[in-house]
């Protein structure tokens, strides 16, 4: 007797365009038609005379925004009713993601056509990390929380009596496991950044008072690990871990973090950008994996406290750095 075929499911890809017992098969096409019309905007867009570009690209983005939510519920249907219960039955990890980058690129693109949003001052740096941040918050809101995928209580976020008191101790552990990792973590990138013969990719914007000081503090030390530790380690690594276990979910989270941080890199040529890519990624990976490890054990606020110290150590040196380079000049 032969073995009965496997599920379609059970088939990578198997029935990507099939709609045969979809639990939402409207939806799934809508997913599809709106990423498609959306991505296509989008390259059409880029590729359209300064005075349609900012239109198109912010149209492509909104449907391209409004396709992956779509696809994300529809994995939230069809999830739910092919997944035990103590599974993960929420949209995968990178499409969320997807989502929210998208949201927070077109937010970004937004405030620019208004006039709101300059990219290279202190002030615009932490406006366009507040809209990813909020692209993060909105995600994980709307399409992780309110599908009932996960509790906030499930993804670390203490509650019930002595919150306060937990919150605080998780913070200290937080920041004790990750600060000690900068010093080993900047040696790496410095001889990475020797054999590959790249430079580190600059993210911060110069500073000339005090006030954009504390606009970039508050940017890299606050708003940056609040929405990462929020979606990367609160809801990504949990929802992996329900499924693969701990470990795995922790590197595998670790990685993805990683993956995401080399979008910043750039370059003047392939190779430059290549090799700026590979430095980040191995610099980016050891914090990747620090923080997972401190929110295994003590929660989000040990994962957040720790990427708040991580951050602002790095930011401090790199303003003492600044300071000795032009005192030397």
């Amino acid at each position: 007797m032969t073995e009965p075929d496997p599920s379609p499911s059970e088939v990578p890809g198997g029935r990507t365009f099939s709609l045969e017992g979809r639990p939402a098969p409207g939806l799934y096409v809508l997913a599809w038609l709106l990423s498609f019309a959306g991505g296509a905007l989008v390259l059409i867009g880029i590729q359209a005379n300064p005075d349609a570009r900012g239109a198109l690209v912010l149209l492509g983005l909104i449907a391209l925004a409004l396709g992956l939510s779509s696809g994300s519920g529809y994995q939230v249907l069809a999830r739910a009713a092919g997944r035990p219960p103590e599974a993960y039955r929420g949209p995968a990890p990178a499409l969320a993601f997807g989502v929210a980058v998208t949201i927070g690129t077109a937010g970004g693109l937004l405030l620019g056509l208004v006039g709101l949003f300059d990219p290279d001052g202190a002030a615009g740096f932490l406006v366009g990390l507040l809209v990813v941040g909020a692209g993060y918050l909105v995600t994980v809101v709307f399409l992780v929380v309110r599908t009932g995928a996960l509790r906030w209580s499930e993804m670390g976020w203490p509650s019930g009596p002595g919150r306060i008191a937990r919150i605080a101790w998780d913070a200290v552990f937080g920041v004790a496991v990750t600060v000690p990792v900068v010093i080993p973590v900047l040696v790496l990138a410095g001889v990475l950044a020797t054999i590959l013969g790249v430079e580190p990719t600059e993210r911060i914007p110069t500073v000339a008072t005090r006030f954009e000081a504390l606009l970039v503090v508050l940017a890299v030390a606050v708003v940056a690990p609040l929405g990462e530790e929020l979606f990367f380690r609160g809801f990504a690594q949990t929802a992996w871990q329900r499924d693969i276990g701990p470990r795995r979910a922790l590197v595998r989270s670790a990685i993805f973090f990683a993956l995401v941080h080399v979008l910043n890199v750039s370059g003047v040529t392939f190779g430059q950008a290549a090799g700026a890519a590979v430095l980040q990624f191995a610099v980016i990976l050891p914090i990747g994996i620090v923080l997972g490890w401190a929110f295994q054990r003590h929660g989000i606020a040990a994962s957040i406290a720790g990427h708040v110290g991580y951050n602002g150590a790095l930011l401090l040196l790199a303003i003492a750095t600044r300071q000795v380079a032009v005192q030397g000049a």
